[in-house]
């Protein structure tokens, strides 16, 4: 009789261990899965944005941007670098450069810069009027074509067709400007 109640102590102990055992796997399993959903919602949560001149809605997330978006924030930024006149030009370009990473800004302001002293020095009005956009959101890049006209003093404006691209940087949720071209026509 004492041999059979010791068998079955073991028996009730081993049974113990093995829920207990089941038990912590299940627990490590759940935590696992609940760890990967957090970091999914963290970084792939919908945000509903609504860029500067611009009144249609869109989401993005911390990691992508869709086309409407890019598309929407490159047409901002155009605006500010060429839709500018001799008293508004600083604020625009310096507003402009608050979407360029602070540490890369330095090409950019010198180049700034010079348009504004020109455009200051020589009373020019620009206005772009915008005839195509092509948007490639895996490369987060944007060419933009239309045509710039420029009014130099009171003289009539002179139209030119040209090609902008914008190509963007987006880390942590934020959109960073890392390149504002312009492609120029070589057949020309």
């Amino acid at each position: 009789m004492e041999h059979g109640a010791r068998l079955s102590t073991q028996r009730v102990i081993a049974i113990g261990f093995i829920s207990m055992g089941t038990l912590l796997l299940l627990s490590l399993s759940t935590n696992v899965i609940q760890g990967v959903n957090n970091y999914r919602l963290q970084n792939e949560q919908k945000t509903i944005v609504t860029p500067m001149l611009f009144n249609a809605p869109f989401a993005v997330s911390q990691n992508q941007a869709d086309a409407s978006y890019l598309q929407q924030q490159a047409l901002s930024l155009i605006a500010l670098r060429v839709n500018v006149t001799p008293e508004t030009v600083d604020a625009s370009h310096e507003q402009l450069l608050t979407y360029v990473r602070p540490a890369s800004q330095n090409a950019l302001k010198i180049k700034l810069a010079e348009d504004g002293k020109r455009i200051k020095d020589n009373n020019v009005n620009s206005a772009f009027y915008m005839t195509s956009v092509k948007v490639y959101p895996a490369s987060n890049r944007v060419d933009v074509r239309g045509q710039l006209k420029t009014w130099i003093g009171d003289s009539k404006p002179y139209p030119e067709l040209k090609q902008y691209v914008l190509i963007f940087d987006r880390q942590d949720g934020i959109s960073w400007l890392s390149h504002f071209g312009e492609i120029t026509d070589e057949k020309k």
